[in-house]
């Protein structure tokens, strides 16, 4: 820990030295000279001449005559002076220059403002809404479930609710007692322009300090996507930061981690698996998300778990007030969804279900290819998913959901070659006819099951509750099998047959419950606490043979008992505004395991801060601790997703990192610019040892060891005007070292890709078309090949072939790039919505590889049988056109 806590000393005096050399936007210079004027039309003059962004109300200007002449004066020294003898103050706020009144000493009462912000159509709580008072200045941001809760001085208020997308409302009243307020927020094609966001400016700011990106089922929806299919994990592939294998094959690693290393929630419950296709589709169907938010630092304490990143989904509530619903059909799925009242105002529901159509190209399209190599054989591969979610108001303090997801995938492959050949053998003199067979076999499924059961319930005006029951399971089953012959025709003899059929089963359970608490204490500060309990169930199993049998049934897979373990967790942080550029969020995660009579603690400080310097420059800073009690033990040579899931156990100890992160934004007004560099630290990661290959006492062939990470992050975002996107870029390097992998010498983590740009413009034509693409271009991912075979020789004669791969991960893969487009097309017909997607997908054909694959032939080399082994470049997806077609109504 000294090393951990060195670097954050020193990203610590590198935060605070760039903060004190920053410029105050109340310091620059201005010129001022008017006559006889009024103080609004002295402010906007202001404004216009030197572009200073001055937020004020009307209301709150004293009607007086304004006669000045200042030369290069400060604006501070300017304001202090226009503003003398009356009650109005200023402050700075992120980038805007706040007027307000003044609080009078004689008013101490204060009162709070409390309720939830709902979109008027539908009556879905919105997330992030801001809640301010102009007159003030002062301001928060609803929770996750659409709460807010707003403490003012007693008198009159001038309330503005505003959310991206939606027309602003204003609510002018006298502050006199407590007031619950149920507002309804109307959508608007056209996005307003925000007058001021006070308080709630810094602590979006703050929200960067986390390293986090929100997205909506709108935002996901305008990105070219796979087979036109939208998708979340996909989005999160354009960010940076984020890594991904060959067209999304291996999920998304996040700042040098692990694919385990994700927590990803569906209303608060761990999902295990988030990929349909191995990474090409994911498991969430766009339809039924309302929000998504992806942390990739800097945790706040109520998240725990995991070492990378968390993605945070929130599904869809159900309509309200109306029926409605959505269909969509595609080349690769077809979707559809429904929601409405159950009981009007009250109680609703929401459905939402999907089914892919690549059985319908796979089958073909591989009996083509494989007949082209001379095998007969299928591929066949399908999915589905199904999201559903009712709730019911029982007062206006209580409200409870219930919610469910499912989805299972299944894949078969199977193919039969054989080749015939004739030569002549010196050894027994005559013309020998030998046939070569190879038939392969292998069938996958998996899937999730998850299901909640919440409740939110208000305590007075400033605590918000939420208790969550929770059930997650994800469960893997593979068989698979091999059978390689050489056949002397001649005399109907076998001469080799080599058997290798194996099954692999492995399942996760939990049960669990938490409670999460909101306590918002005044508009610059919120206590969250909570704590939670979770009972895991593991039954990993595997089996393999090389030898003659050729069936191996479900009650054949042991040797991996079933591990029960207890998790429980506790924790508390605070968010603080301090005066008005320093926002903090500081906290504690405290979690425990028990297993196999052992007991771990782990205590996990997180810290996150954002300084407003200037009028457009902010610096920001983290630091955190993770845990995590879970391991995936992966093993990708036969290229399928057989994944183990492991509990820490007496003789595995959990995982651990710390991550610390230091940055800045700029605001350049059309752009907007990000840039953040990292360094993480991770112990006691787990993989297999080398030569382990599904051996039943897994324990016995592990091996315990570290990685780091660290890089830096750019991200240039335009999001305003009709043509908006962004450009991401890291710059990054990771590695890892093992006990008994590579001699126990460092070497590169596979996705240790050097540099990595992701490039996303949008462009609007009209309100009907809008147009979008996106180009990814990164490093090869590390990769570990033959570079020398040996023959050992053994006591009776026979030689062993011993194939040398050097150093690990020493080789790269070419670099992956891809282009993608799609336009879509929405308009209306009477009560009906229709949209319509056409898309490419690798546009211009790039063959970028997935794998190198061993393949062996035989050969005739003067007069004897040879072996011969070659690699094959194996990709995935060529140049693929889309259109979907959606009605909604």
């Amino acid at each position: 820990m000294k090393k951990s806590r060195g670097a954050i000393l020193s990203l610590s005096l590198v935060f605070l030295s760039a903060v004190a050399v920053a410029q105050s936007a109340l310091d620059v210079p201005v010129n001022l000279g008017v006559k006889e004027v009024s103080l609004e039309q002295a402010l906007l003059k202001l404004i216009q001449d030197y572009d200073v962004r001055l937020s004020f109300s009307n209301n709150i200007l004293p009607d007086i005559q304004i006669s000045a002449n200042f030369k290069k004066k400060p604006l501070r020294q300017v304001l202090d002076a226009l503003l003398e003898d009356t009650d109005i103050s200023y402050r700075e706020i992120g980038n805007q220059i706040v007027l307000y009144q003044k609080e009078r000493p004689d008013v101490e009462r204060k009162f709070t403002i409390s309720g939830f912000v709902e979109d008027a159509d539908t009556g879905e709580r919105l997330i992030a809404a801001s809640v301010y008072d102009r007159r003030l200045g002062k301001g928060v941001e609803t929770n996750e479930y659409g709460f807010f809760s707003l403490t003012l001085p007693q008198g009159d208020i001038q309330l503005s609710v505003n959310y991206l997308g939606y027309i602003p409302q204003e609510y002018n009243f006298k502050l006199n007692s407590d007031k619950r307020l149920q507002i309804e927020l109307n959508a608007s094609l056209l996005l307003p322009v925000v007058e001021i966001i006070a308080h709630d400016s810094i602590v979006s700011d703050l929200r960067s300090g986390h390293s986090s990106d929100y997205f909506n089922a709108e935002d996901i929806e305008q990105l070219p996507a796979l087979g036109g299919e939208p998708d979340l994990i996909r989005a999160t592939h354009l960010l940076p930061g984020v890594q991904t294998g060959t067209d999304g094959i291996g999920g998304i690693h996040v700042r040098g981690g692990n694919a385990e290393h994700n927590l990803i929630l569906i209303d608060g419950v761990p999902v295990y698996n988030a990929l349909h296709a191995a990474g090409l589709f994911s498991v969430f169907n766009t339809d039924a998300i309302r929000s998504a938010q992806l942390i990739k630092g800097g945790f706040s304490a109520r998240y725990g778990g995991r070492l990378s990143s968390v993605l945070d989904v929130h599904t869809k509530e159900g309509n309200l007030n109306r029926l409605s619903g959505t269909a969509e059909i595609g080349l690769l799925t077809a979707r559809a969804s429904l929601e409405g009242p159950l009981i009007k105002e009250k109680s609703s529901f929401f459905v939402s279900a999907r089914r892919s159509f690549l059985n319908w190209y796979t089958r073909p399209i591989s009996e083509d290819e494989k007949a082209k190599q001379g095998i007969k054989g299928k591929t066949l591969y399908d999915f589905f998913d199904v999201n559903a979610k009712v709730n019911y108001e029982f007062s206006p303090k209580d409200k409870v959901y219930l919610s469910y997801y499912q989805g299972n995938d299944h894949f078969d492959n199977d193919g039969f070659s054989s080749d015939s050949f004739t030569y002549y053998s010196n050894r027994w003199e005559d013309t020998v006819r030998i046939r070569y067979d190879s038939w392969y076999g292998e069938s996958l499924s998996w899937g999730n099951t998850v299901a909640a059961a919440r409740w939110n319930h208000i305590f007075g005006n400033k605590l918000f509750a939420n208790t969550t029951l929770t059930y997650s399971r994800f469960a893997t089953n593979i068989y698979y099998g091999e059978v390689d012959s050489l056949v002397w025709s001649n005399r109907d003899t076998t001469l080799q047959r080599v058997y290798d059929f194996g099954r692999f089963r492995s399942s996760i359970e939990d049960v669990g419950g938490r409670m999460d608490f909101d306590w918002l204490l005044s508009p610059s500060q919120t206590i969250r606490f909570g704590w939670g309990l979770t009972e895991h169930q593991f039954n990993p199993g595997a089996l393999t043979y090389n030898e003659i049998i050729e069936y191996i049934g479900p009650e054949d897979v042991q040797g991996n008992d079933p591990i029960n373990s207890t998790e429980s967790f506790a924790y508390l942080e605070s968010n603080m505004v301090l005066g008005s550029k320093f926002a903090l969020n500081i906290g504690v995660h405290a979690a425990r395991l028990k297993v196999q009579e052992k007991t771990y603690n782990l205590l996990q400080p997180r810290l996150s801060a954002y300084w407003s310097v200037g009028e457009r420059f902010g610096m920001k800073a983290a630091y955190g601790e993770m845990a995590q009690f879970l391991h995936l033990l992966s093993n990708s040579s036969i290229g399928l997703p057989t994944d183990l899931w492991v509990p820490a156990t007496a003789d595995v100890p959990p995982q651990q990192a710390w991550q610390a992160s230091t940055g800045f934004d700029y605001d350049f007004k059309v752009l907007e610019l990000s840039i953040e560099g990292y360094y993480k630290k991770m112990h006691n990661l787990l993989n297999y040892t080398e030569g382990a290959y599904f051996l039943n006492d897994w324990e016995e062939n592990v091996t315990s060891g570290q990685g780091r990470a660290y890089g830096i992050e750019m991200l240039l975002r335009k999001s305003k005007g009709n043509t908006t996107g962004w450009m991401a870029y890291t710059l990054s390097w990771s590695d890892r070292r093992f006990e008994l992998i590579n001699l126990g010498e460092r070497y590169p983590f596979k996705y240790d890709r050097r540099h990595d740009l992701k490039i996303v413009l949008q462009h609007a034509f009209s309100k009907w078309m809008r147009v979008s693409a996106s180009w990814i271009v990164s490093s090869g991912f590390a990769v570990s090949l033959p570079i020398a075979e040996y023959y050992y020789e053994k006591p009776n004669g026979n030689s062993v072939p011993v194939i040398d791969y050097g150093s690990k991960n020493q080789f790269r893969m070419p670099y992956y790039h891809r282009l993608d487009i799609s336009a879509n097309f929405n308009f209306k017909t009477r009560s009906f919505w229709h949209d319509v997607n056409i898309g490419f997908y690798n546009l211009y054909n790039r063959k970028n590889p997935l794998y190198y694959d061993l393949r062996t032939n035989f050969i005739n080399e003067n007069g004897e049988l040879k072996e011969k082994k070659e690699y094959v470049q194996v990709w995935l997806l060529p140049i693929l056109p889309s259109v979907n077609y959606a009605i909604k109504f």
